[in-house]
């Protein structure tokens, strides 16, 4: 009889699974994991709910860092952002056999094992999305000088790209929201950022924005428009580098007329405007 262990698709509910699964001592080839909804339930295997604890989680991170290495550790941690049916079970064996060798710190390099490669190239695809919205948000001021931007990433980044953030703005407040999963990454102007959980998006950008905001939309339109050169135009060639999937959340590719019905600012204005920010 198989015991296959459900978890929450989350760091935490998938190291969660692991802790119970190592903890069941009924033999790592009688335990599965799964992070993904199960519908069709499989015929002579039991199944047991895993609820997430944070101690847990922390206990089975704390022995990959020490007994794999922080490669290892960031390997699973990104893939655990990216949505795969088979990444639990693949975190999970990826742990038994690292913990099983000389060096764990090996594991990384195993890449002939189907576990240890799955894992790699969840890690690359999350890093990739990752750096991607690095340069594709765009935030937009709120009346109460606050910042606040929307993504729709089909990985979990949010804790990843929040750092990158927090380090150029240290000094403002701004909020990111995961609009899939409802959870926003929080900056005080001055201090840490840390994630918040069941987000409403009302609540984070309740305040209108600010009375500039349009005015400065407008100045980024043009400025984009103003820089093209379109005789040369490559349609092709700029989807590889920006996808259609991302243009939706980005302000020179939405409407090209606010909301109080005026056009975009001249190129002239947009260059001038770049000229005293440089200084």
């Amino acid at each position: 009889m198989i015991r296959v262990f459900r978890c929450e698709d989350t760091l935490t509910g998938i190291l969660t699974g692991v802790y119970d699964a190592w903890d069941s001592r009924l033999g790592h080839a009688n335990v599965r994991l799964t992070s993904s909804a199960v519908e069709n339930l499989e015929l002579f295997c039991e199944y047991t709910d895993v609820e997430p604890d944070a101690e847990k989680a922390g206990k089975v991170f704390r022995t990959v860092e020490r007994r794999m290495g922080m490669e290892a550790a960031d390997m699973i941690a990104y893939a655990a952002a990216c949505p795969h049916e088979k990444k639990a079970d693949a975190i999970y064996r990826m742990i038994v056999m690292g913990l099983h060798l000389p060096d764990g710190r090996e594991i990384c390099h195993m890449l002939t094992c189907p576990e240890v490669r799955l894992i790699f190239e969840l890690r690359r695809k999350a890093w990739h999305i990752a750096h991607r919205y690095m340069g594709f948000v765009r935030f937009r001021e709120l009346e109460n000088g606050g910042l606040f931007a929307v993504i729709e990433p089909e990985a979990d980044v949010l804790a990843m790209i929040a750092p990158h953030f927090a380090d150029r703005l240290p000094l403002e407040h701004w909020a990111i929201l995961d609009r899939i999963r409802d959870r926003a990454a929080v900056h005080p102007a001055g201090k840490n950022w840390f994630l918040l959980d069941e987000v409403d998006e009302k609540s984070l950008s309740m305040p209108a924005d600010s009375c500039e905001e349009p005015y400065f939309q407008r100045l980024w339109r043009g400025f984009h428009r103003a820089v093209g050169i379109e005789e040369r135009e490559n349609r092709r060639l700029q989807q590889a580098f920006l996808p259609l999937k991302f243009r939706h959340i980005m302000t020179e590719f939405q409407d090209q007329e606010s909301q109080d019905g005026c056009g975009d600012v001249s190129a002239g204005e947009c260059f001038r405007m770049a000229k005293i920010c440089e200084k």
